[in-house]
């Protein structure tokens, strides 16, 4: 088994699982000039803030953020499993995860800008991953069999919204500094209304996705959950369609954007999870 092979087989179970094997992950990238590496260095931030806010560390010792702080580390591990396993979706049904595909084609053939990388790292993971990861951590909870379990869980899923926005800036900045593309320009010539935009769109997505983990946890039976699963595969498809946008509209912009990207990453210096 290959090392890449071995990081797409990583399954985290909880959140304290899935920080060292994205760390496994982003160094591997980082060796190979994979422009993978970018959404998950995003991907990587959110988490650790995550884990802040779930031990009460950093910029979260004063109030508790969730009513259930194991739920959530149980769903961070469910996402991130979902993840590593999108990392082999080549080898999957073509018609499948077909946002991933998008999103891991254009990486690996560095035809994309940081920030499509970051945008169809996001639109898969939430708009094709995030409902079923959810649907997963519900189900594993047996949260379905208390109707006032859900809008506790549903509280929990929504404070993860709150550490979302308050990730940007940190995003933007890292992945300026270690990719290149002029993220951090395009913030500071927005002044801030990349933070409005970017927050509401979260907050957007991620309420129909809860949505539609409630309509997985509805199912009955294989072919109703192939239902939701043809859903989310279709509608995540059209999002990154539009991210993708290889038109000759957007061709100034694109050659832009890849000509002011790193194109070798060396060493990376990755964040830890903040002390108690």
């Amino acid at each position: 088994m290959s090392d890449f092979d071995t990081i797409a087989a990583q399954r985290p179970a909880d959140i304290e699982e899935a920080i060292p094997c994205m760390q496994i992950a982003l160094r591997y990238f980082h060796e190979h000039d994979d422009y993978r590496a970018i959404f998950l260095r995003a991907y990587y931030i959110i988490t650790l803030n995550v884990h802040a806010a779930i031990h009460r560390r950093g910029d979260y010792t004063k109030n508790p953020i969730f009513f259930d702080a194991g739920w959530a580390a149980s769903q961070a591990g469910w996402f991130s499993s979902l993840y590593f396993q999108s990392l082999t979706t080549f080898d999957r049904d073509p018609d499948s995860e077909r946002a991933w595909k998008l999103a891991h084609g254009m990486a690996v053939a560095k035809t994309s800008t940081v920030l499509q990388d970051l945008m169809l790292g996001l639109n898969a993971h939430i708009n094709y991953d995030l409902a079923h990861g959810t649907y997963l951590n519900l189900k594993q909870h047996n949260d379905g069999a208390d109707h006032l379990l859900l809008p506790h869980r549903k509280f929990d899923h929504d404070q993860v919204n709150n550490i979302l926005v308050r990730s940007i800036a940190q995003i933007a900045g890292t992945l300026s500094r270690d990719y290149g593309g002029g993220i951090q320009m395009l913030r500071r010539t927005l002044h801030g209304l990349d933070i409005i935009l970017t927050g509401t769109g979260l907050k957007y997505y991620r309420e129909r996705v809860w949505w539609s983990a409630i309509s997985y946890l509805t199912t009955t039976d294989d072919e109703e959950v192939n239902l939701v699963h043809y859903k989310l595969n279709w509608e995540s498809l059209q999002t990154a369609k539009l991210i993708a946008d290889t038109s000759i509209w957007s061709l100034p912009v694109r050659r832009v954007g890849r000509a002011i990207r790193k194109e070798h990453f060396g060493d990376i210096q990755l964040e830890t999870p903040a002390a108690q």
